[in-house]
C-alpha cells in the first residue's frame, strides 16, 4: 500500500457517497441479494468479494466491470484465518484509496460471523474514509426459516462454539441455543480436512453440564443454493462425534430447550390483558 495516495489527496467521492460499501450478498447470492446492494455495486468502481458460490462472480460482473474475488488469494492451507482477514481488509482499503467508491461484498450478512468488515471499519476510520453498511440475509435468518423457529417466543442464546469452551460459558437449558461454527471448533487455522470424532469431545462434555446425554440436538448447514435443501442432522448430544465426518465448517449447532421456565411474576400475568393497567402505563 506504499504507492497509494495519502489521506489528504484521496480521489474525491461524490457528495454523500461512501468510499466503501460493506455489503451482504445474502446466503443464496443471486436470489437473495437486495436491491440496495445491487445499486451500490452498480455505482462502484470495483467489487471485492468473499463468496464461494459458483455463480457469484458471473452475477457480480453484470453489475460492475471490475470484480475481484478475495477468497483464494487470502486463504492458505493450515494458515491463520486472522492473517487472511487482514489481507482482505488491506486489499479493500487499498482499492478505496485508489478508486472510490468500492464495494466489499460478503456472503450472508456482512457483520455476522465476519471479522474482515470490522478491520475495514478500523482502517477506514484512521484514514477518514466514509463507509456504509448494507445488510444481507444471514445464516441466522435462514436457520430460523429452516427450523421453523420464532426467536421471540422463548428467546435465543447464541455463542461461537470455540468461545463457549474458552470462556466455559454457562447455558440456560430452558432457552434455545445456537452455537456457531461447530465445524472448525478448537482451531483458528483454515482447514478443509474432515474432523475426527474426538474433535467434539470437549464440546459434548461442556454441554452435558446443562443437558441430558440423550437430549436431541440439530446440526444444520443452511443451503447456499436455491435448489438445494438445507442439510439437517438430528442426533443425541452424546452421539455428536459419530457425525464428525459430516459436520464441515459451515455447520451450526441448534440445541432445543430441555424444559420450560415457570412464570414467577403472577401479579404481572393478571395485568397483561387489563385495560386499566394499560392506561396506567401510557399517556391518554
Amino acid at each position: 500500500m506504499s504507492d497509494t495516495a495519502p489521506p489528504d489527496t484521496l480521489p474525491p467521492a461524490a457528495p454523500r457517497t461512501p468510499h466503501i460499501y460493506i455489503a451482504g450478498l445474502g446466503l443464496q447470492t443471486v436470489t437473495q441479494i437486495t436491491r440496495e446492494v445491487q445499486d451500490a455495486c452498480r455505482g462502484s468502481a470495483e467489487i471485492l468479494y468473499v463468496d464461494t458460490g459458483i455463480a457469484t462472480r458471473t452475477f457480480l460482473e453484470t453489475l460492475c466491470p471490475r470484480v475481484t474475488p478475495l477468497f483464494d488469494e487470502s486463504y492458505a492451507r493450515d494458515a491463520s484465518r486472522v492473517s487472511a482477514y487482514h489481507h482482505m481488509a488491506a486489499r479493500v482499503v487499498e482499492a478505496a484509496l485508489d478508486h472510490p467508491p468500492v464495494t466489499f461484498a460478503l456472503h450472508g450478512h456482512p457483520l455476522v460471523a465476519a471479522l474482515p468488515p470490522f478491520l475495514v471499519l478500523e482502517l477506514a476510520a484512521a484514514l477518514d474514509l466514509r463507509v456504509t453498511i448494507l445488510p444481507g440475509v444471514s445464516a441466522l435468518d435462514a436457520l430460523l426459516a429452516d427450523l421453523r423457529l420464532d426467536p421471540v417466543v422463548h428467546g435465543i442464546q447464541m455463542y461461537e462454539a470455540t468461545d463457549v469452551l474458552l470462556r466455559r460459558r454457562p447455558l440456560q437449558s430452558d432457552v434455545p441455543a445456537i452455537l456457531w461454527q461447530i465445524g472448525p471448533i478448537e482451531t483458528c487455522l483454515h482447514s478443509q480436512a474432515v474432523s475426527l470424532p474426538g474433535r467434539f469431545a470437549r464440546l459434548i462434555a461442556h454441554l452435558r453440564q446443562f443437558y441430558p446425554a440423550r437430549h436431541e440436538v440439530v446440526a444444520i448447514h443452511c443451503s447456499p443454493h436455491p435448489i438445494v435443501p438445507a442439510t439437517i442432522l438430528r442426533f443425541a448430544l452424546e452421539d455428536m462425534g459419530g457425525h464428525a465426518a459430516e459436520i464441515h465448517g459451515g455447520f451450526t449447532l441448534y440445541v432445543p430447550p430441555a424444559g420450560a421456565r415457570a412464570v414467577l411474576d403472577g401479579e404481572l400475568v393478571g395485568k397483561l390483558y387489563s385495560v386499566e393497567h394499560l392506561r396506567s402505563v401510557t399517556r391518554a
